[in-house]
């Protein structure tokens, strides 16, 4: 009965609820990552640190990250995505509790590194597990909702850390942000519940009257074997390193550059978090609402990335109104895209190996994440300039808005009717393994 409404009908409360569990579940992941970024600014004074040492920490995480998607996917297809994404909320409560005892540099930047491993699978696994729970007709819907966590997690981060950071130390910053993951653990835990309606399953082929089953090599080269996985892994490469890149430094460029205090960048950058959530769920409905196709919205709302890169980073001293202005249009350039690319990471992929190709796209996400803030550590060390690492960065999503033009959405039909037409041999197979 829950299955068939699932299927053909309004959403369930089950569905609901898991999608606040793994909504929920990657807030916190948001909220870890972003947890030094957001006070850098006064940890790197209290340690003795340059900026470069302070730079090094996202760089680390992004490094272990980029690290543990890939496998982090096909395991995540293997084992099963709640046990996934369970592992990563875990590893993610863990690291940020020993990180607010960090005494010195390299202990510090080991706990960032091992922060990005455990977080590797933690996307592939939330698309998978929005996969099993939702059908084609929802699940652009339910992907959309489930990305706003990202930008509401900037917002949720610099409405309390700065504050915290002033009063009680930006060690405090750090212990309290070690409570999300334990809440998500338990929230999570409970809330991914039951048997999904769309269980994914390896794909079992019949070989000459034998039911073999594909190894994972063979499974990831037919999940990368399609032209608009290499193009939106290029887009994310550069697109996301951009996008992280800024949303990393922006708080420095903020209080080190523009001269605003940490409370005021903390405002900035909350109101940043508001106008990427409302500008992702508005491209999502025009996404779903258009004749036209997701890559060429994606394309359009990308290109919006570079002029608000510009404009904020000439943001007039002491202009609050300005600083308020460009932050959020800012925002809206970050993340406005995101929720298509990543509804098109899912679409291009065939329906067994999501978790795969989703964490494949996420590799080149990642490196572009952790390569973007070296790039401007670097520009910064040779010109002394924090102005011309934006503008130079500013370039990436226009390299990327060309990567897009070349997806097509005809090979998410493909996989589609592949999938469907592999699907009742698969079920036959299954159900003879089962004994049923």
């Amino acid at each position: 009965m829950q299955n068939t409404e699932a299927a053909h009908g309004r959403w369930t409360a089950r569905q609901i609820l898991v999608l606040a569990g793994i909504w929920f579940a990657f807030l916190i992941s948001f909220i870890t990552r972003l947890s030094w970024s957001t006070i850098m600014p006064s940890a790197i004074d209290s340690l003795h640190f340059t900026v470069q040492q302070g730079n090094n920490y996202l760089t680390a995480f992004y490094i272990g990250y980029a690290i543990t998607v890939l496998p982090g996917g096909m395991l995540a297809d293997k084992f099963g995505y709640k046990k996934l994404l369970m592992a990563a909320v875990l590893g993610n409560l863990v690291m940020m509790t020993a990180m607010v005892f960090m005494r010195g540099y390299w202990d510090g930047l080991a706990l960032r590194f091992i922060l990005g491993l455990v977080s590797g699978p933690d996307l592939s696994a939330c698309l998978g597990i929005i996969t099993e729970w939702f059908d084609g007709k929802k699940r652009a819907t339910a992907t959309g909702i489930f990305n706003t966590c990202t930008s509401f997690g900037l917002t949720v981060i610099n409405l309390y850390a700065p504050s915290v950071m002033v009063h009680y130390g930006w060690r405090a910053a750090l212990g309290v942000t070690a409570v999300f993951p334990l809440a998500a653990l338990i929230f999570a835990y409970f809330a991914i519940k039951g048997n999904p309606p769309f269980p994914q399953q390896f794909k079992i082929k019949e070989a000459n009257g034998q039911i073999e089953e594909e190894t994972a090599i063979q499974r990831l080269k037919k999940a990368i074997n399609n032209r608009s996985v290499w193009m939106l892994a290029i887009t994310g490469l550069f697109a996301t390193g951009a996008k992280w890149g800024v949303t990393n430094w922006a708080n420095l460029f903020m209080v080190k550059s523009l001269k605003f205090n940490v409370i005021t960048a903390g405002v900035a950058m909350s109101i940043f978090g508001i106008t990427s959530v409302i500008s992702m769920i508005v491209a999502e409905w025009i996404s779903d609402h258009s004749k036209w196709s997701r890559h060429v919205w994606a394309a359009i709302f990308m290109a919006i990335f570079t002029p608000t890169i510009i404009g904020f980073t000439f943001i007039p001293h002491g202009n609050i109104v300005m600083l308020y202005f460009w932050t959020g249009a800012m925002g809206v350039g970050a993340f406005m895209f995101s929720t298509i690319t990543n509804n098109l990471s899912v679409e291009v992929a065939p329906a067994d190996q999501r978790g795969t190709v989703s964490g494949f796209i996420n590799v080149f996400n990642q490196v572009g994440s952790f390569l973007a803030p070296v790039l401007l550590g670097q520009i910064l060390a040779s010109t002394g300039s924090y102005v011309s690492s934006y503008l130079i960065i500013a370039v990436f999503p226009l390299i990327a808005v060309v990567a897009l033009l070349f997806v097509r959405e005809s090979d998410a039909d493909k996989n589609s009717q592949a999938s469907s037409g592999q699907s009742e041999v698969t079920s036959a197979v299954v159900d003879h393994v089962n004994g049923r």
